[in-house]
């Protein structure tokens, strides 16, 4: 399957209009949130609990955050990162090991 962002030069991003997840978290935080989940995705059991422990130890509201998180489709973790995040967060929002030129 080829990857959308596969074709666009890095410097064109900033100017695409990305389908972003209406979560009113900031964009560190979302960054935060999709690592924190997709660390536990492998075993993924069916419920939030990963995003559940993240909102916790971020001092994020969970009872919004989980409206939120499933107003985008994610019902459960795995969820979280296919759905909210796109299963392709860090190239939709140019983030991850890259250095800069």
């Amino acid at each position: 399957m080829t990857n959308f962002f596969d074709d666009i030069p890095d410097d064109d991003y900033d100017e695409l209009d990305l389908d972003r997840p209406g979560l009113s978290l900031s964009l560190d935080q979302q960054v935060e949130l999709a690592n924190a989940v997709a660390a536990q995705r492998r075993a993924c059991d069916g419920t939030l609990s990963a995003a559940q422990e993240w909102a916790k130890g971020a001092g994020v509201h969970w009872p919004r955050l989980r409206r939120e998180l499933e107003d985008n489709g994610g019902y459960c973790d795995c969820e979280v990162v296919l759905n909210v995040f796109g299963g392709d967060f860090d190239r939709a929002f140019d983030v991850g090991d890259a250095e800069p030129d």
